[in-house]
């Protein structure tokens, strides 16, 4: 690692401003460079932006498989087509766990999000983005998962390393 690498890493850790102003991004040219960095680890124009999330979603499937539970990763389920416009509405499951509680399959959705996201406006708590980001995906795909008799789970996780999971039964496993 270079000492360049070192100390933007470092000042990332420690939320030291690394930049004097926020600007926009010369990539994606509609957010704000946040003085943090922040945006520059999460900028969805840049290479390799779904890099993070899909590396956790291949742990998880071998975290799967060596523990001999079947499992498919982007699988697509029938139930998140919309019947009226005919297409998917929603995306795949990143992951289906076949047979997880009671007979019932498992969506499992991964998110991967900034720990520094709202801070502008709130202080920074530690989980606070990641609890908010298990919250959406809750209200977003909870009841047609339990409509078609599939549990659903999410899975957040951001760059400081707080991870919010859930059971199928909405409990918030410590």
């Amino acid at each position: 690692m270079s000492a360049v690498e070192y100390r933007s890493i470092l000042k990332y850790r420690l939320m030291i401003p690394m930049f004097p102003n926020d600007e926009t991004c010369p990539v994606c040219r509609k957010a704000c460079l946040d003085k943090y960095g922040e945006h520059a680890l999460h900028c969805r124009e840049l290479p390799g932006f779904k890099y993070r999330h899909d590396f956790v979603r291949d742990a998880l499937m071998d975290i799967l498989r060596r523990a001999g539970i079947s499992a498919k990763k982007e699988a697509p389920v029938n139930f998140l087509t919309d019947p009226a416009e005919g297409r998917s509405t929603l995306r795949p499951t990143d992951v289906l766990v076949f047979g997880w509680e009671g007979g019932k399959h498992a969506c499992v959705d991964l998110t991967g999000v900034s720990p520094l996201a709202g801070l502008r406006e709130n202080e920074f708590v530690a989980g606070q983005a990641v609890m908010k980001a298990e919250s959406k995906k809750v209200e977003r795909h909870a009841k047609a998962c339990e409509d078609n008799q599939h549990a659903f789970v999410p899975l957040a996780f951001d760059t400081f390393g707080s991870l919010a999971l859930y059971d199928s039964l909405g409990a918030r496993l410590e």
